[in-house]
This record gives C-alpha cells, sequence and structure tokens, in this order.
C-alpha cells in the first residue's frame, strides 16, 4: 500500500487492536459455530443499544485511568492487523491466565461504590456475574469488548504520550544525520491535545509497504502477518508499563517504610489486573518476536527496538534486597552495595533486542544503498513491470534515515552504558557530509580520522559560546532542545572510544587526544544546552509541558553520561594510564570528584522538579503534566520511555551522595565525626533521588528494589554516623 492509501485510513480502535484485545483478555468469542460476519453485527448492535461505553468500564480500568476514549480514537493501524486475531486460536485464554483463577473483570451491574474497592472484590463480584450469563450471550461479549476497547486506547494513548512524545524530539529532521538533504528549520507545532499523531510508527508501517513492493523486501503473507503481530504486540508490551491499577499506583510517597517483606510484596501485587496484563504481554510479545527473530523487516526491527525499551515485570519471588542488606551485617558499605546494585541492574540481562533492532536496520540500510547505487542486481527477484527503488517517495527516503539514526542513537547509548561493542561501526554510520570535511581537511595523523566529525554531528563547533535563555518562545526552547540529542549521544560515543582505548591499551598519547576531545565536548554542553537547561528547571513549572519532558529526559541522558565519565576519569588517573602532566593537574583538581557531584546535584533537581510535590508526605492534587494520560501525568519522570538510563543515572548520583556523606571530617577517638550540614544536604540529596527512583518504581519493578536498597542503605548510614 503506497503512501498516499495509508494516509487516507483512519482507523478507529473498535475495529482494531480492542477486537484483539477482547480475544486476549477472556475466552468469552469461542464461538466458532457462529459465522464471524454474524458476530460482528451482533456486537454492533449490542454496543449501539447500550449506550455509552464509559458505562461499562470496570473500577479496575477506571483507576487505570480516567481518559476518555475519544482522545486516543485515531491510531491509524497496520491495515494487515485488522484480520489478524480472527481465528479461534486467537481467542483462547492463555493456560498461564486460567490457572491464577478467573478473569479480574467486572460487571457494571456489581460496581462497588467505593473506588477502592480489593481488585479480589472486584473479581469476586465479576466472576458471580460471569456464572450468570452464557459465555456466548450478546451481553457477555459486548461487556468484554466494550472493557477491551477501553484498555487498548488506554494502552494505545500512553504508547504516544511516552515514546512518540520523545521520538518527536530525537528524530528531527533537522538533526538527522542521514537524510540526503539539507534541512531548514521545520515548523515546531505546539502541545497537540487530543490530536495523536503517531510519526515514527505510521512512517514504518507505510516504509514497510512501500519496500515490498519495490522488491527490497520479501514476505510472505504468514511472515507478513507475524511482523505485525510483533509490531503490535510489543507496543502493547511497553504500554503496560505504566498500567498501574495497583496498590502501588495509589500510594502515596512514602506511605510505607522502603524496604518491606516479600510476602507483603506479594500479596499486594499477586492477581492484581495490571499486573495480569504486564506479565502477558510482555510474554507475548517475547514469543512473538521469537517467531520472526530471522526475519528482516522495518516493522520487526522497530518493534525489537520497542521491546529493548521495555523493562520485564518482576516476580514477586525475585526481590532479594533485604537479604542482601541483612548480610552486610546492618553496616553501610559502599562496595557491598555496590556489588547488590550491579546484581539488581544485571537481573535485566544483555540488551538482545537492541542489538538485533540495530542489526536489522543497518542491514536494510545497507541494501537499499547497494541498490540505489546499482548494485546487487543480481540478487533482486524484480519482475516486468515491478517499481524499483527508485520509486520510493522523498518521505519514504527520509524515513530510512530517521531509523537509521534511531538505531545509531539507540546503540551508542547502549554500548556506552552496558560496556559492550557498538554494532554499527564509526566508518558505517558516519555523518552524510563526512566526505566533503575529510576532502577538505587533512587528518590523516588523527588518532579519531575514522571517528565522528564532531562539527558535523553539532551543526557548529565546540567552540561555540553562542546559548538559548530563558524566557524564550516555544520555538526557540524546542529548537534548542532539539539540537541537544545529537550532543547526547556524541557524549556516550566518546565514552566508548575511551573504554575501547582503555581496553586496548592503547598509547598514553591516544588516550589524552581522546580524552581532550570529550572534555571539550563536555565544556561545549555546560555552555550551551546544560546552561539553557539549568534556567529551564529554575522556571520549571512555566516551562511548556511538552518541552517539560523533552529537555528533562536529554539532561539525565546527558548527566548518566557524565557520570560514567567521571568514573573513567578516575580509572585513568589514578592507574596511570594517560600522560603524566595532565594526569596530575587532574588529580590535584579534583576534576573527576567535580564532575561526579555536579551532575549528582543536576540529577537531584531533575528528580525534584520531575516528581509530584509532596505535603506532609502526601502528593499534591493536581497533576504535573494534565494534558498527559493518567498513568504519566504525575511527573515528567514518568515520560521517559528507556527507563533502565533513569534508573542508571538517579542509582549513580545516590551513591555519590552517599559516598560523600560517608567521607568523614574527623575522628573522635574510634568514631567517625561528619560535618553537620555537609552530612544532611548530601542525605537530602540521597533522598531526593531516591523519590526519582520510587516514582520509576510505579512502572518499574527494578526502580523499586533499588530504590529500597538505597532506602535501607541510607538508614544504616545515618545509625552509623555522629553528625
Amino acid at each position: 500500500m503506497m503512501s498516499g492509501e495509508l494516509e487516507s485510513a483512519n482507523v478507529d480502535l473498535p475495529g482494531s487492536l480492542s477486537d484483539y484485545d477482547s480475544m486476549l483478555l477472556s475466552p468469552m468469542f469461542d464461538d466458532t459455530e457462529a459465522p464471524q460476519e454474524i458476530r460482528q453485527a451482533e456486537m454492533s448492535d449490542a454496543v449501539t443499544s447500550a449506550g455509552s461505553v464509559s458505562d461499562l468500564m470496570p473500577p479496575y480500568l477506571s483507576s487505570f485511568s480516567t481518559t476518555s476514549t475519544q482522545q486516543s480514537s485515531h491510531f491509524e493501524l497496520d491495515p494487515a492487523y485488522h484480520q489478524m486475531w480472527l481465528t479461534p486460536q486467537a481467542s483462547k485464554t492463555p493456560q498461564t491466565y486460567s490457572s491464577r483463577g478467573s478473569a479480574p473483570s467486572e460487571s457494571p451491574r456489581c460496581r462497588s461504590d467505593s473506588p477502592r474497592m480489593s481488585l479480589n472484590q472486584q473479581s469476586s463480584s465479576w466472576d458471580s456475574s460471569q456464572r450468570s450469563l452464557s459465555p456466548f450471550s450478546i451481553d457477555q461479549q459486548m461487556i468484554t469488548t466494550s472493557n477491551s476497547q477501553l484498555t487498548s486506547a488506554n494502552l494505545l494513548q500512553i504508547y504516544h504520550d511516552v515514546l512518540e512524545h520523545n521520538l518527536s524530539c530525537w528524530l528531527s529532521d533537522i538533526t538527522c544525520p542521514y537524510q540526503p538533504e539539507s534541512r531548514n528549520t521545520p515548523h515546531i507545532t505546539p502541545e497537540l491535545g487530543s490530536s495523536r499523531y503517531n510519526m515514527i510508527y505510521q512512517r514504518t508501517i507505510r516504509l514497510d509497504r512501500v519496500a515490498q513492493t519495490c522488491k527490497i523486501l520479501h514476505l510472505t503473507p504468514a511472515e507478513d502477518q507475524a511482523a505485525s503481530k510483533a509490531l503490535h504486540f510489543t507496543i502493547m508490551a511497553f504500554a503496560t508499563q505504566w498500567a498501574q491499577g495497583s496498590r502501588r499506583h495509589h500510594e502515596k510517597y512514602p506511605t510505607r517504610p522502603f524496604g518491606g517483606g516479600e510476602e507483603e510484596i506479594a500479596n499486594g501485587l499477586a492477581d492484581e489486573f495490571d499486573r495480569i496484563l504486564q506479565h502477558h504481554f510482555w510474554d507475548q510479545a517475547q514469543r512473538a518476536l521469537q517467531q520472526v527473530a530471522d526475519l528482516e523487516s522495518y516493522r520487526v526491527a522497530c518493534a525489537e527496538m520497542i521491546f529493548g525499551l521495555t523493562q520485564r515485570p518482576w516476580n514477586p519471588g525475585n526481590r532479594s534486597h533485604k537479604q542482601g542488606i541483612e548480610e552486610q551485617g546492618h553496616e553501610f558499605a559502599t562496595d557491598s552495595l555496590l556489588s547488590k546494585l550491579h546484581d539488581i541492574i544485571n537481573k535485566e540481562g544483555p540488551p538482545v533486542y537492541l542489538e538485533r533492532a540495530v542489526r536489522k536496520i543497518h542491514a536494510l540500510k545497507y541494501r537499499c544503498d547497494t541498490l540505489k547505487n546499482g548494485l546487487g542486481k543480481q540478487f533482486r527477484s524484480r519482475g516486468k513491470g515491478d517499481p524499483g527503488i527508485e520509486a520510493m517517495s522523498a518521505e519514504h527516503r527520509d524515513t530510512i534515515g530517521l531509523l537509521y539514526w534511531m538505531a545509531i542513537m539507540s546503540d551508542t547509548l547502549s554500548s556506552s552504558m552496558n560496556e559492550r561493542p557498538v554494532v554499527v561501526p564509526d566508518q558505517d554510520c558516519q555523518h552524510e557530509g563526512q566526505k566533503e570535511i575529510q576532502q577538505a581537511e587533512n587528518i590523516d595523523r588523527s588518532v579519531g580520522r575514522s571517528r565522528w566529525n564532531l562539527n558535523l554531528f553539532l551543526q557548529g563547533n565546540l567552540k561555540q559560546t553562542r546559548r538559548t535563555h530563558w524566557p524564550c518562545s516555544y520555538e526557540a526552547a524546542a529548537e534548542d532542545v532539539i539540537k541537544s540529542a545529537p550532543v547526547k549521544v556524541l557524549m556516550f560515543r566518546h565514552l566508548s572510544y575511551i573504554q575501547n582505548a582503555i581496553r586496548k591499551g592503547t598509547p598514553e598519547d591516544q588516550i589524552e587526544e581522546t580524552l581532550q576531545m570529550t572534555i571539550s565536548l563536555y565544556e561545549y554542553w555546560n555552555r550551551t544546552h546544560g546552561a539553557f537547561f539549568s534556567e529551564l528547571v529554575q522556571n520549571y513549572s512555566e516551562v511548556p509541558k511538552r518541552i517539560q519532558g523533552w529537555f528533562l529526559c536529554i539532561s539525565a541522558h546527558w548527566h548518566l553520561a557524565a557520570l560514567i565519565l567521571a568514573d573513567l576519569l578516575e580509572l585513568i588517573d589514578e592507574n596511570a594510564l594517560g600522560m603524566d602532566g595532565p594526569t596530575h593537574i587532574r588529580l590535584t583538581s579534583q576534576v573527576a570528584r567535580g564532575m561526579r557531584m555536579h551532575s549528582a546535584r543536576e540529577l537531584a533537581d531533575l528528580a525534584r522538579v520531575g516528581t509530584m510535590p509532596t505535603i506532609n508526605g502526601n502528593s499534591m492534587s493536581m497533576p504535573r503534566m494534565p494534558e498527559f494520560h493518567h498513568a504519566v501525568n504525575e511527573g515528567s519522570l514518568l515520560t521517559e520511555p528507556w527507563t533502565m538510563i533513569l534508573i542508571r543515572a538517579f542509582t549513580k548520583a545516590c551513591m555519590a551522595f552517599l559516598g560523600e556523606a560517608d567521607e568523614p571530617l574527623s575522628y573522635l577517638e574510634t568514631t567517625l565525626v561528619h560535618n553537620s550540614d555537609d552530612f544532611e544536604r548530601n542525605i537530602e540529596q540521597a533522598e531526593v533521588c531516591m523519590k526519582g527512583l520510587w516514582l520509576l518504581g510505579k512502572k518499574s519493578d527494578m526502580a523499586q528494589e533499588i530504590a529500597e536498597t538505597l532506602s535501607l542503605a541510607l538508614g544504616e548510614l545515618r545509625k552509623g554516623c555522629i553528625v
């Protein structure tokens, strides 16, 4: 299907994902004897006669979201998706759910007057109503489908408000280094409100269709269906991270001491609907991706990318923080705590899905470039009259560049953060303008001759001093934030250069050259985007909501990179891996420590403005981001799609503050004595970072466990210190 055809199709949710969800969440559609057309017609009549769909919303869905389905009713879906799930096999409830008991839903006739009625009570009420209705009755089908439609609408709005919201900043024509033509500054649109356009999703679908028409992709009908299945399962798995209709979503900071017992956690989460939804969609998405693991398709690569950002929901039995703290003997010990935190983060495993996505997008771009330049004709099975790659429109070629940039960004951040090799080496992901630069400059003697050209990716030079100031127009602020995204990626790329230099035992002068390039980039950020972002933090309540989410996420990414750089500097200087002169200067000036504490303080400020303000331990009633979905509007931190980055950033910042607090001012006999003001200031900053992790814990089991582990360690630090 070509671009114009797909753009004209405005597919409403009730005819798409919601049909599929009805079959996922309930076995009510196992009526294989009735023709599909008859069942759909009966369902349509029943829903029409029922009146408002919102009246059918059970409490567990209303607590999950208060947003009208009209706000996300136009989610343009892959047309192949419509008929995908209309088979008897797809309608069966998975065995894992039948073992849990009855479906956690509720009949509208059995609503409780109390919105806080426990989910077990809701399930019991729903069960009795289910038994009173025939599983094939029109009323039963209507109720199930209506509930599923609401679930789909909410999940798709979350997907938009989180992932597409950030991609609209990160993937811009003016900053993409892989666009074939130079770009002018685009028109920056203000808040989108109820008009929700999912750019990357829709452009990926269109590109995949056109690539098949141009014979770049060769998919059988079954493979085409499997690709769509994988993409939509991963979107649902991604969105259910925020599907918190549970006790954890409603609790206020702090309603109970960190580090509650495992039995309490297990009892509180075992049978709640949101947990069932999270585990179910994560498992389904994983299985769908396994089925297309060897399939090269833009939809599959996009699905793997999204799944790579999705944190796996944990089972209660995986939580072991309390035992780990007890093994420390109730004493604060930095090394033991770091080891424990490392073990928690490692539960996530290696970033295999991200790396698979990057390889596929790289291979697809390689194939397109090969065909565009007239090569690879012997491998094409192009029939007479079939359009070639030259039939692709400018939008499709631009989409190839944008998806490639998304892959390179993810690869760069993931490799540095996880200390793994990049999937795409520098020579294969240079800026489009690199050839001209190499011809104009004599850089053959430079150790970085095959590395990214800083000035090209910066669209300027490292000595620039001009910057944006607040207050400014929406367009000026948006442009500054958009242009900061490549700078962040450059920093992470340089971290991988330093990591590789250390790993390979590179000569001292080359390590110093790499360090100087990285520090120059660090100073450039502080003069430009960093200075502007500090002003945005100071005037946070005045900043447009869309800009709040954009700059906070990019700033947190940057400061994680700065914290990693501080660790690398410390490693190089303490082990004499660099040249003597610069090393001595850095050690005497405490460059690494200063860099670490600066970024830690900046992250604490981001945690403070990015979480819901509290009064006497209770969150204020007004959401920070009312234009966003209910599940993400408690703070800008919840709009971060790559949760792992914020977890690592706030964890490292918190450890920096705890380490500073643990530094004694002097010894009094055998007791450590600390400076009162410095100690309390560091503890307060550490607690702010823990609050950020606690908020992330609403959608991340890892963040919650790390917050509890750090809170227990902070308590032990307080007990062991005389202030």
